[in-house]
């Protein structure tokens, strides 16, 4: 990515404008001439034909600055990493270079690009949001161990209040968060070689979280179970007592992780995706499958997909069959184990809404 000087940047340019959580670069290369692709939306009754510009959120990257205004220039670092990424992506696709070696600085603008992606989404704003609800419902919702009577009315009183009411954070949260956590996650990207591979049967879908990490066992690990830890406390007269504290295992729901995979995948187009491989191995810059091994991963990843798709799926208009069932049920964001009755109550609540806060809505 080309040095910018952010301080100097237009900090009003972009505010107010519809920001693309999947770039529109990357959704035209799903879409038809005319720059549409067929759409299965969790929010519509059934699916339909959508132009590219009209998916996007208002303001989805605007947050607020240290002088209390409206900022735009993450949504213009986004284009910044997209730009490179998508003259990347064109070259090591293109058949002029197929099978030549994809250079350095496309692998590194590819997998940059790759990482922001995985971390810019509505899903991990949610989940973000999901996660410090439930922080603050495990730490406030601490059962009076000596207390009278009226100390357990205010926690059984809490309880109620935390079955209808949810702690919110501010979006600027998650897009504080955004640059440094896509920065942690480029190396995992970076340090695996990268292959593209195209299908030469099939067609591939695509989604709004559309990096897809795969696991030989096939599943994440299990939560852990419930589980105490001795913990020291002060010296009070002389003697210094120790309790336990209750240990929590928050795991993400439907998501596998990367440092571990076997391999990460993401479609680049109708029948060409990208793979980034385990790092102790070697792959081909370029493969080209058989209409059988072409079948065959086009169903495992677009199976993989439409499971992980947060609000949207996205396909080429000829290939709406591939999305002709509405969108699994979005279940819990996060799987729980070492939690009290209580809080396993609460925190299996089933998601009050999916869409996460947006800057100047409520």
């Amino acid at each position: 990515m080309d040095e910018w000087d952010i301080a100097s940047a237009d900090r009003s340019l972009q505010v107010g404008a519809r920001h693309h959580t999947v770039p529109a670069f990357y959704l035209r290369r799903f879409a038809n001439p005319n720059e549409q692709l067929w759409v299965q939306d969790r929010r519509s009754p059934k699916g339909g034909l959508r132009k590219t510009a009209d998916l996007a959120i208002k303001d989805f990257y605007t947050f607020i600055n240290v002088e209390g205004e409206p900022d735009g220039r993450l949504e213009q670092l986004l284009t910044r990493v997209e730009g490179p990424a998508a003259s990347a992506l064109r070259r090591a696709t293109s058949s002029v270079t197929w099978g030549s070696p994809v250079p350095a600085q496309d692998h590194a603008d590819i997998a940059l690009f790759v990482a922001f992606q995985y971390t810019r989404g509505p899903r991990r704003r949610r989940e973000l949001e999901v996660m410090s609800d439930l922080y603050m419902r495990l730490v406030q919702l601490n059962e009076p161990v000596h207390g009278g009577r009226r100390e357990v009315e205010v926690y059984r009183a809490q309880l109620r209040e935390f079955r209808e009411l949810e702690f919110a954070v501010h979006p600027n949260v998650h897009l504080s968060m955004l640059s440094p956590l896509a920065q942690k996650l480029y190396p995992y990207f970076a340090a695996r070689p990268l292959s593209v591979v195209e299908l030469t049967a099939g067609a591939l879908v695509t989604c709004d979280e559309p990096v897809a990490a795969f696991h030989e066992n096939g599943n994440p690990a299990p939560v852990l179970a419930p589980a105490r830890q001795r913990v020291r406390t002060r010296r009070r007269q002389g003697t210094r007592k120790a309790r336990r504290a209750t240990l929590f295992h928050v795991q993400k729901a439907g998501h596998h992780g990367l440092a571990l995979a076997d391999q990460i995948a993401m479609p680049v187009g109708r029948r060409t995706l990208i793979v980034f491989g385990d790092p102790e191995t070697s792959l081909p810059s370029h493969v080209r499958l058989t209409p059988n091994e072409s079948m065959k991963a086009a169903e495992e990843l677009n199976r993989r997909l439409i499971e992980q798709a947060y609000f949207c799926a996205f396909s080429h208009p000829e290939d709406r069959h591939l999305l002709a069932q509405p969108l699994p049920a979005l279940g819990p964001l996060f799987h729980l184990g070492g939690t009290r009755p209580e809080d396993g109550r609460i925190a299996a609540n089933p998601l009050s809404h999916p869409r996460p806060q947006l800057f100047g809505r409520k």
